[in-house]
Order: C-alpha cells, then sequence, then structure tokens
C-alpha cells in the first residue's frame, strides 16, 4: 500500500508528501481530496498519517478514493518531520524505478521556428506540430507548452525522477531550468480554484523540434516554470485577504498608443535596395541571428555570413540540429547547433567549429547569456577548451540561468543566488518586493540581467482570475525595473520570450525594453498578438490573420518574413518568397525605436 503524509506547517498550509513529491494545499480538507482523487484515478490504496502537530492520525483510502479512519497518536514537529522523511524515503525506493523510467522517457518540449510561420504564442506554449516562439494564439513563442496537463504531468515525474536518481539529496526540486519550484505534485488531475482556461503549464526548457521549415530558434528560449507548485491557496470570500477579483476584458494600464499603418516598405525603417543577396534551397530551414545565417537543407548544413551572404562553413550531416542559437563562450561570440549527443560551435572570424560531445540525455538552456547544460544532477556549460562543470546548488534550489561565469538559481521564496563558476565567490539578491502584502506566485524567468516573477496576495495562484503584479527585477541589485497591473487571465499562463540580439522581450500583450527592464507596449487592448522580436522590431498578427510588424508605435501590415535584424540594427535580412535571402540597409530617418 503507498504510503503519504499530511502535515499542517507553522506557515499556515497544508502539505502533501507522496511518491518523493511534495505539494501545498490550503487545509486539510483539500489534500484528503486530493489524495482521494489521486486513489481513484490510478486504482492504489493508500495509506495515509495526519500530523497536526499535535498528534497523528492513520486513515486509510481505497482504491475507489474512499476514506477510512483507523487510529491516532501524539505527535510532534520533530517527530512529523521524522516521518516526513521516513515516507518520503521509502516512497523513492518504491517508486526510483518508474520514475527513472519516466524521466528518461520525458524529453524536452521542441521550442519554435524563425522564420516564416511564426503566429502561435506559448507559456514560453508549442502545440504540436505549430512551431513555438510566434505569437500568442496558440502560447507557442513564449517558450513552450505542448499537450496541457498531459504535458505538465509528464515533466513533473521528469522533475520527480530526477531528484532521485543517483540516490541524490532530491536535488534539483523541480522541473529542469524552469525557474525555482518545489517538487512537483504526482500525476493525477488537481482542483483548482477557477478553470478559466485550458491548463498551459510553463513546464519546459525549449528546444527545437527536428528541423523543418520554417526552421530553427535562434535566442530567445525561455525558462519555463513548471505550474505544480502553487495549488489555489484558498481564503474565504468574507476574508480581508481575499485577493481582488478582475476580468481580462477591464483595461488595467492606460493603452497604449499604436497606430496600424500600411508601408511599402520590405520593412519598416528600412531601404528597398538589398545590399546583397542569396537564393537558397526551396524548403530549406532558414534560421538569421548576428551570428549568421544557418540553412539546413537535407543532409546540408551552411552557415552564410551575416554581413555579406557568403558562406562560412558548410558540411554534410547525418542528423539534422535539434537546437540552435547565439551565445557567447568564455567571451567570445559563436553559433552554437546541437545535432543528437554533439554540439558545434563556430566562433566568429573562425571557418570551422569546435566541437563538444554532450553528456547523456543532455538538455539545454539558453536563458541567460551563455548556455547552461543538464544532465542528471550534473551541471556544465560550454568553454573553449571543451564543457566545463557548473557547481550544483543547494537542495530545494533550481539552476535558472548562466551568464558573466555567474550561475543564478534560486528556491521558491528567494533569494536569487548568483554563484561565480569560476572563483566559487556568491552573493546574494534579495528581490524588492512592489508591495507589502504581496508574495511570489510564479517565478517567469531569470537571465540577461532581470528576473521576472508575478506577485499577488495571499490567495492568488496563476490561474485563479485575481489582479497581480508582473515584475521585472535588475539580477545586479535586485531593485524593480517596471511594474504592469495585470491579471492571471492575461499573463498566468504565459512566458518571457527574449528576442533576437537580445534587445526585447515580451510576455502575452507586454512588450519590453530586455536591456533597460521597461515596459515599451502594452498591446492588450487591441486585437494584436506579438512573436519572437528580431532586433527592435517584432513581428506580430492583427485581426487573427494579418501579418505585421511592429515597430516603435506603429504596427505595419506587411507579409515580409522578417529573419533578424542585425549589425547593430544597421540591416535587415529577409527570407523572400522566391527563396532568397536578401539584406536590407537602414535609412537615415528610420522610425523610433
Amino acid at each position: 500500500m503507498t504510503r503519504a503524509l499530511i502535515s499542517v506547517s507553522d506557515d499556515g498550509f497544508t502539505y502533501i508528501s507522496l511518491n518523493g513529491a511534495t505539494s501545498r494545499y490550503s487545509d486539510t480538507g483539500q489534500a484528503i481530496a486530493y489524495l482521494g482523487d489521486y486513489a481513484r484515478e490510478t486504482a492504489t490504496a493508500l495509506s495515509v498519517t495526519i500530523d497536526d502537530g499535535a498528534k497523528k492520525t492513520e486513515v486509510s483510502i481505497d482504491e475507489n478514493g474512499k476514506l477510512a479512519s483507523s487510529s491516532a497518536r501524539a505527535g510532534s514537529g520533530a517527530s512529523a518531520e521524522s516521518d516526513a522523511e521516513a515516507t518520503d524515503s521509502a516512497d523513492r525506493a518504491d517508486q526510483r524505478t518508474d520514475a527513472e523510467a519516466t524521466a528518461s522517457a520525458a524529453g524536452t518540449q521542441p521550442s519554435a521556428a524563425s522564420g516564416s510561420s511564426q503566429t502561435a504564442d506559448p507559456s514560453e506554449s508549442t502545440e504540436q506540430p505549430t512551431p513555438a516562439e510566434s505569437s500568442d494564439g496558440a502560447d507557442s513563442s513564449d517558450g513552450s507548452e505542448s499537450s496541457g496537463d498531459a504535458a505538465g504531468a509528464a515533466e513533473a515525474a521528469d522533475g520527480s525522477a530526477e531528484a532521485t536518481a543517483d540516490g541524490g539529496e532530491g536535488y534539483p526540486l523541480g522541473t529542469p531550468f524552469s525557474g525555482p519550484a518545489a517538487p512537483a505534485a504526482p500525476k493525477v488531475k488537481k482542483t483548482r480554484v477557477r478553470k478559466h482556461s485550458k491548463r498551459s503549464p510553463r513546464n519546459r526548457p525549449q528546444r527545437l523540434k527536428k528541423i523543418t521549415v520554417p526552421g530553427l530558434v535562434l535566442i530567445g528560449l525561455a525558462i519555463l516554470m513548471i505550474g505544480a507548485f502553487v495549488v489555489p491557496n484558498i481564503v474565504p470570500v468574507d476574508s480581508s485577504e481575499t485577493p481582488q477579483t478582475i476580468g481580462s476584458e477591464q483595461q488595467l494600464n492606460p493603452a497604449s498608443e499604436l497606430s496600424v499603418d500600411d508601408t511599402d516598405d520590405v520593412v519598416p525603417g528600412f531601404d528597398n535596395s538589398p545590399i546583397w543577396e542569396t537564393e537558397v534551397p526551396k524548403r530549406a530551414s532558414v534560421t538569421a541571428s548576428d551570428r549568421g545565417v544557418l540553412l539546413v537543407y537535407k543532409n546540408r548544413l551552411e552557415v552564410l555570413d551575416a554581413d555579406t551572404g557568403k558562406t562560412r562553413y558548410k558540411t554534410t550531416i547525418d542528423e539534422a540540429p535539434t537546437f540552435a542559437v547565439d551565445t557567447v563562450i568564455d567571451g567570445q561570440p559563436a553559433l552554437l547547433w546541437q545535432s543528437g549527443d554533439t554540439a558545434e560551435a563556430l566562433f566568429d572570424g573562425e571557418k570551422e567549429p569546435k566541437s563538444y560531445q554532450l553528456p547523456q540525455d543532455a538538455r539545454i538552456t539558453s536563458a541567460g547569456k551563455s548556455v547552461l547544460i543538464k544532465s542528471g544532477n550534473q551541471l556544465s556549460t560550454f568553454s573553449t577548451d571543451g564543457l566545463e562543470n557548473v557547481p550544483t546548488p543547494k537542495a530545494g534550489s533550481t539552476p535558472m540561468a548562466i551568464e558573466n561565469d555567474e550561475l543564478y538559481s534560486s528556491d521558491w521564496n528567494g533569494p536569487v543566488k548568483a554563484k561565480n563558476v569560476k572563483t566559487g565567490e556568491e552573493r546574494s539578491i534579495e528581490l524588492e518586493r512592489p508591495a507589502d502584502e504581496l508574495q511570489i506566485i510564479d517565478w517567469i524567468s531569470a537571465g540577461h540581467g532581470k528576473a521576472i516573477t508575478l506577485w499577488g496576495e495571499q490567495g492568488a495562484s496563476t490561474n485563479s482570475g485575481h489582479r497581480i503584479q508582473l515584475v521585472v527585477h535588475s539580477l545586479d541589485d535586485g531593485s524593480i525595473l517596471s511594474t504592469v497591473t495585470t491579471t492571471t487571465d492575461i499573463v498566468g499562463e504565459k512566458s518571457w520570450v527574449r528576442g533576437q540580439a537580445g534587445e526585447r522581450a515580451y510576455i502575452g500583450p507586454y512588450l519590453f525594453d530586455l536591456r533597460s527592464g521597461l515596459l515599451l507596449t502594452d498591446v492588450s487592448s487591441r486585437d494584436v498578438h506579438l512573436s519572437e522580436p528580431r532586433g527592435n522590431i517584432v513581428p506580430c498578427t492583427m485581426d487573427t490573420n494579418t501579418s505585421c510588424l511592429l515597430a516603435g508605435k506603429h504596427a505595419f501590415k506587411t507579409d515580409t518574413d522578417l529573419l533578424a535584424v542585425v549589425n547593430d540594427g544597421e540591416e535587415a535580412l529577409v527570407l523572400g518568397d522566391d527563396s532568397t535571402v536578401r539584406a536590407y540597409p537602414k535609412k537615415s530617418d528610420s522610425h523610433d525605436r
């Protein structure tokens, strides 16, 4: 019979320990109801210990979810903790084989395609086979949510398995690279405060699908947050602490000035005469960035120089790349791509890439300026001499990003820890509170010098329909850079999407300057859906199916397939309908940035 422990902590919440995972509830009744659902869904009988700090009560739940009382005995906080550890240890032993099998089977969710077909949006929500990293409609470009709750449950099982693999200390407690999270709950249906929409958990690190047109997504792979940490905390409706409920149709912030215009320019603000052009194979995967234009067609891979369009490197391949990103390795910019268990990094100025052998079942995240690799409980990053090991954070913390030789990690409540992977020095970053009564209800992302979090009053969760604060913090000192009043309906299930060149990022309808952290545009009152930014220009859709490019305060209707804005914003790379890549120079009187 499977064992479970229900305990009441000093913070007033109730916790369930089951199958090596812990989940939080508002009261014991809700916890019992959850275990009933679990027993019924899995046809598993449970032996449950309820510890309220003063006494322990043993109950059983049969495979039909029916509760039967057993016995009670005196207890203490200390004994409860021992019981929890014993139960957790026993459950881990019982579930190790299944958990490891699940971890092996549950891979990362492929990310989206940069290129012509970017009309979907996420948690950072990719609906297979729709490419991620696009517009808000399908939640694909924000990150990737593939199949709703099923994907979340699979990833939750994956996180739990990794926590127990190798007989470790239970690290990391959360989805790899998901942002701080406690252990995920078992794979069963959860009871939520309200159901506003289909759950699209922010739960997977971004990876790319096997290359198909339109191709790879460069940069902007978001850290995805597992949604199972906070089960909605129910506050009585007559309580003074009840969060304010607000509908998504109510405008919260002053509408941004945004005009919708037509344009005769191929790219707004750029000349119509290209400075170079290169034909590419039809149906080739084409991706562009500051580091070059990556072409993949059949068994051929080619990298073109972004300044001239000439070939920098080409080779035959046995396996199509599944991941590509601009990155920095030991201070040197490089274009990096992964194929199977190997990675290639083509450094600026080099004609041949450096090859790396990746650890087994390696997962990669480019949330920071450098790439973080995770295999089991081991962390590493790329260096010019090979893979470099990264110190593992303490148990209970989740690694989020690496940049400037610092690994960012945190537990749920913070602070953020920044540890130098070369010197071992560590600094603590306390995040400034947007208001005294607010607490973190979700971690969205970290990296590129910013931490993005959701804050709300007690009882608010990512899908509870409450007014919340979207806050961008500096990872230098934890100060607030910008705060947006919004609702869980608008951003609760969305993710932070960084764009090419590291200039812009968006979440839902909110577009930010990634370098300053300031809000640039709020399109929540307009039928405009954002996609992965290209430098300071953002591909978008309006009126459901009209393509546009957002430049400054203007949304221009155009079908241009903008690949990238390179050379410090001086050139725009475009893939034409005639399978030709062209580079257009910037006008001197271009639109506002």
